[in-house]
C-alpha cells in the first residue's frame, strides 16, 4: 500500500514539474480567445492613503518581467493618470522585437514620478500583481500601488 502511494506521490510531482517547465518555456502560455494573442489586462488601483500624492506629471508604468529578472519583457507607458487606470499589454509591447508575452511572468506597476524609465527612484509607488508569478491570457489583473520607495 505504501509503494502504490509513493508511486502515485512521485507520478504526481513529475506532471507538476514538466507543466511547470512547459510553462516556463511558454509552451502552455495562454491567449485571449477573442484575438488568439497573448494579453495582460486588467486596472491599476492605489490606496486611498497614497492617493493624496499623485501628481499631475506622474507616469504609471506597467512592467512585466519574468520571474526573477531584471529586465523587462514588456511594459506600457500611461501619462498622468487617473486612478482607477484600466491597462492591456500583448505582443505589441514587447521590448525586443520577436519576443512574446509567454510562460510565467510578474506584473508589476510604477508610479514614476520623474516619468524616465528605468530603476526605481526615492518617491516612486510601486505594486504588484497578488498571484504573481503568473500565466498571459486574462483580463481581470488587479494591481494595488501601496509600497513608497
Amino acid at each position: 500500500m505504501a509503494a502504490y502511494n509513493l508511486r502515485t506521490l512521485g507520478l504526481a510531482s513529475s506532471i507538476i514539474g514538466f507543466a511547470a517547465i512547459a510553462a516556463w518555456l511558454g509552451l502552455a502560455h495562454s491567449c485571449d480567445p477573442q484575438s488568439g494573442e497573448a494579453v495582460i489586462a486588467g486596472r491599476v488601483m492605489i490606496t486611498q492613503t497614497l492617493a493624496g500624492q499623485v501628481r499631475p506629471t506622474d507616469v504609471l508604468f506597467i512592467i512585466v518581467k519574468r520571474p526573477g529578472g531584471t529586465r523587462p519583457v514588456a511594459a506600457k507607458r500611461i501619462e498622468s493618470p487617473q486612478f482607477p487606470v484600466a491597462f492591456e499589454l500583448t505582443n505589441a509591447d514587447v521590448m525586443v522585437q520577436g519576443s512574446e508575452l509567454r510562460g510565467m511572468l510578474d506584473v508589476m506597476a510604477r508610479l514614476d514620478r520623474d516619468g524616465q524609465a528605468g530603476p526605481v527612484q526615492p518617491g516612486d509607488i510601486e505594486g504588484r500583481y497578488a498571484k504573481n508569478p503568473t500565466l498571459p491570457g486574462g483580463r481581470d489583473f488587479e494591481i494595488v500601488l501601496d509600497t513608497v520607495h
